[in-house]
């Protein structure tokens, strides 16, 4: 069979660049007679690989009784031999949870009814809600080990290091969602060993800290062991010491998460199971929830993302819109930037919900704008349904979800949606090779990516409020503009022969900070907005990047309408905040309150490179806006990528220095025109006027 490997830049499978494209396919739920005839369609729709989740509550219906291969809907051993026999390869999800709109979530109903000390909680003691169960509890560690060892047996001779279909095994599903979801982190006292010397939490506080001292110090406390320090409840609002404590639980959380993760693959090796492992997180604002869990891991893990962009009527948009894209840039941006193909295990097909209709443009729309913005890899929730196994389904007996291959067999006119996107997919497979062309990097701290309600209160920018405009101010401007941008972790790789764009929280790490002076000692340029951090990610006073560019003393000015005038930029632009500063004697303003006749903006020269301050904060809404960044990207050195008339539209190229592809995204219910010219180093490619329909992404090969 087929062998999958990957690196940070793409796929190849039996060393061959291509897409592993994978479909949802539940043998569990599909009748067997009908397994090889579906296969057989995902093939011809492109598709190399099929996805299913093994279900706890399906094998084990009773505490101690395993059962696979007893009747149809439990023979995994046989659905395999069938994928192997069609030349797919498998991808299996053996949970503990599943979800798939399960009972229990895919939990067997005796381990919820019969161990309630097994569930995760509330800081009061409450339980998170009925199928929540704390991960590292020792219970349940107990019972989900006896369930993976049977798994195991069924599918060791199956794996791809064995000549068999299996080529990847996903650890539990959207770990951490079942807790957040629901309001809440878990807070099981026997899980976490709160208030035991060798407790988790109090074990994780000592490793951090190693000296009581020093906790007390950060807390404003007087503990007298790391045992007695109990978690606190969030407040209206945080002062500095509970700001510390929230996110010190926070991050604590997290590493139970990653330590679980760890545990299910250490089972799998124990039993012989020795292939790649991968996880889905349940949405792009998850993906740095696991930055502990793949570094935990390590080589031979792949953390993917979940791209939905409609499940039902309370969802923000119908169909793919621009905000949809630029959120789905964001999650591959940081993907990658986490090591990882950008991959995508949960991609639309169908819909639980009735309503709004799952439709065939918008399928493609959603499946080419992914490609556009950088995944390399995915899986189509789902390919196919059927009949829900006994009572074990929570929306009913029939679990169809509007998929391309109803419950019943029948082709919906989706499934040409799949076939259209498979085939280029297989003519394009040089792109697991390909960069997309980016000349601005936007830079990002790992803390802000991953904030949570704990976030402190203090200074003018706080993390969740930088992340929000760095996705709305910055991120969305830029992608209507001839300036591609590219996120960054500022504490990764920056090429300095690019500008950096930094929309700066109040409260940043020393090593972000200085990372920023290194990038302009070196020679690099960077724009920074709206003020500069005051303190660290503890929110102890830190004004080391401040020091550096001489800009201290930032005052907001009160007004209910600020507009601004920047150096050599088209037209003012509407500001929502405005900041002040007492500024260096060698900087030199570059942007000015048009009513107040302030300066809000300047250029510092340090090192050997530019620095651009912009004190302003806005919702973007006005192509202003969009050319004002591009001119700035261009006076700090950045080059145009491609120039779109029509700023609605948005573009990506993609290049693998040989071949190049761009996309043109129209994501709107109506047709739309553009001009467009493509630069490629020192040659102009003036593609001319382009006639788009409504919600069509363009792929043109140059």
């Amino acid at each position: 069979m087929a062998t999958l490997n990957w690196d940070h830049l793409g796929f190849t499978i039996d060393g061959t660049p291509a897409y592993p494209v994978s479909g949802e396919f539940h043998y569990f739920r599909v009748p067997p007679e009908d397994w090889e005839r579906r296969m057989n369609l995902f093939k011809e729709a492109g598709g190399n690989t099929i996805a299913t989740y093994v279900p706890w509550i399906v094998h084990e219906p009773d505490e101690g009784n395993i059962v696979f291969g007893d009747q149809p809907s439990r023979d995994l051993a046989g659905f395999l031999k069938t994928a192997a026999k069609v030349g797919l390869m498998v991808i299996l999800r053996p949970g503990p949870y599943q979800y798939s709109e399960l009972v229990h979530n895919g939990l067997p109903g005796w381990l919820i009814d019969d161990y309630p000390e097994l569930m995760a909680k509330r800081i009061d003691g409450s339980n998170v809600q009925g199928a929540s169960i704390s991960y590292l509890h020792p219970r349940l560690l107990e019972k989900a080990r006896k369930y993976y060892r049977a798994f195991a047996d069924v599918v060791r001779p199956f794996m791809a290091e064995n000549g068999g279909p299996v080529g990847m095994i996903q650890l539990d599903n959207e770990l951490i969602g079942i807790h957040i979801w629901y309001g809440s982190l878990d807070y099981n006292p026997e899980t976490m060993g709160f208030g035991k010397a060798d407790g988790r939490y109090p074990r994780w506080l000592c490793k951090k800290y190693e000296m009581i001292e020093r906790l007390n110090d950060a807390y404003g406390t007087d503990f007298r062991s790391f045992a007695e320090v109990m978690p606190i409840a969030i407040p209206q609002e945080a002062n500095e010491f509970e700001g510390r404590r929230l996110r010190d639980y926070s991050d604590f959380y997290l590493s139970t998460i990653a330590e679980y993760a760890e545990t299910l693959a250490g089972w799998l090796k124990e039993d012989g199971l020795n292939g790649p492992i991968c996880h889905n997180s349940a949405n792009p604002y998850m993906n740095t929830l696991f930055i502990e869990t793949v570094d935990r891991l390590g080589e031979g893990f792949l953390l993917g993302s979940d791209h939905y962009y409609n499940l039902n009527p309370t969802w923000e948009q119908n169909n793919p819109t621009p905000q949809y894209i630029v959120k789905m840039m964001m999650s591959c941006e940081l993907l990658n930037e986490m090591g990882m193909p950008p991959t995508v295990f949960e991609l639309p097909a169908g819909n639980l919900s009735d309503t709004p209709p799952i439709l065939p443009e918008d399928l493609l729309a959603c499946y080419l704008a992914n490609t556009a913005v950088g995944m390399k890899g995915l899986n189509y929730y789902i390919y196919t349904g059927g009949p829900n196994f006994g009572e074990t389904g929570a929306t009913g007996a029939i679990y169809d979800y509007h998929a391309p291959i109803s419950a019943f067999g029948e082709v919906r006119d989706t499934y040409g949606a799949l076939k259209e996107f498979g085939l280029f997919l297989q003519k394009n497979g040089w792109m697991q090779r390909a960069n997309r062309q980016c000349s601005v990097q936007c830079g990002f701290t790992w803390e802000e990516s991953r904030f949570q309600e704990y976030g402190q209160k203090v200074g003018f920018t706080t993390e969740q409020e930088a992340w929000s405009i760095l996705e709305k101010g910055l991120l969305y401007p830029m992608m209507a503009g001839a300036c591609h941008p590219e996120m960054k972790a500022l504490t990764g790789k920056l090429d300095t022969t690019r500008p950096l764009f930094v929309i700066c929280p109040s409260c940043m790490s020393a090593k972000s900070q200085q990372a920023i002076i290194d990038f302009v000692e070196c020679g690099g340029n960077v724009l920074l907005m709206p003020t500069l951090p005051e303190f660290d990610e503890n929110g102890r006073p830190l004004t080391l990047l401040a020091d550096y560019v001489g800009i201290h003393g930032f005052e907001r000015i009160a007004h209910p309408a600020a507009f601004i005038e920047v150096e050599n930029a088209e037209d003012t632009y509407m500001a929502t905040k405005v900041y002040t500063a007492v500024l260096p004697k060698d900087a030199k303003p570059i942007a000015f309150d048009h009513n107040l006749k302030q300066v809000v903006g300047a250029e510092i020269k340090r090192g050997k490179g530019t620095i651009l301050w912009l004190g302003t904060q806005y919702s973007y809404g006005m192509f202003c806006q969009a050319a004002l960044f591009e001119n700035l990207a261009i006076r700090l050195g950045g080059k145009k990528i491609v120039e779109c008339e029509n700023r609605n539209l948005f573009t990506a190229l993609w290049s693998d220095g040989e071949r190049k592809m761009l996309f043109v995204m129209n994501p709107y219910s109506s047709a739309q025109k553009t001009k467009i010219r493509v630069f490629d180093g020192d040659k102009v490619i003036d593609l001319g006027e382009i006639q788009m329909k409504y919600m069509e992404i363009r792929p043109i090969e140059l």
